[in-house]
């Protein structure tokens, strides 16, 4: 009796395959589908998006780009972080087609169904990497927690809740207050 074998993938085999309208990412060679995300997910990316975009159009300190877009960690991983900001001085890995390389500062904000999944399969993986800082935000428990590499690990630098005040490092002088990030007007 034979037992079935799913060959791993390189990030080229990977990004040959048929577009079929769903988010993908490759871990260690193997094809993982990621879910859509949900209208809060959504919000608080556009909110993060906005004040950061304000920011760097008069700071000029690097870019900000948004999932859905590979960035490429290894040869046979390449991950769909929610937001990716790359400073000035790496903007070499910038690609046409996807992020060459570790990205100073990911965002994952988590959906019900990827918080596990961000938490256990995705952090060691940008920590493999070398990603400086980390940022999870829960649209549901309205909490960001930001994470610094020390090492080969990340270390907690902050738990902010709906009062607090998000900032890092990578934007000297930018913060957004957690209830206007997680101002759903109502709606949920």
């Amino acid at each position: 009796m034979g037992i079935e074998v799913s060959p791993k993938l390189t990030f080229e085999q990977f990004r040959a395959l048929p577009e079929d309208g769903k988010r993908y990412e490759l871990v260690h060679g193997e094809v993982h589908l990621t879910p859509s995300p949900t209208t809060k997910h959504q919000l608080v990316l556009h909110r993060l998006v906005s004040s950061l975009d304000i920011y760097l159009s008069k700071n000029h300190q690097g870019e900000i780009l948004f999932a859905p877009l590979d960035v490429r960690l290894s040869l046979d991983t390449a991950l769909q972080p929610d937001l990716i900001f790359v400073a000035e001085a790496r903007a070499e890995i910038i690609g046409e087609d996807y992020i060459h390389g570790s990205p100073d500062l990911v965002v994952e904000i988590f959906s019900p169904s990827t918080t596990a999944y961000d938490r256990a399969t995705k952090l060691p993986l940008y920590a493999e990497a070398g990603v400086g800082e980390v940022w999870f935000v829960d649209p549901q428990a309205m909490t960001v927690e930001t994470l610094k590499l020390q090492g080969n690990k990340y270390l907690v630098e902050a738990t902010l809740a709906r009062a607090g005040t998000l900032t890092s490092a990578c934007f000297p002088g930018w913060e957004l207050p957690l209830q206007n990030l997680f101002d759903f007007r109502g709606w949920f």
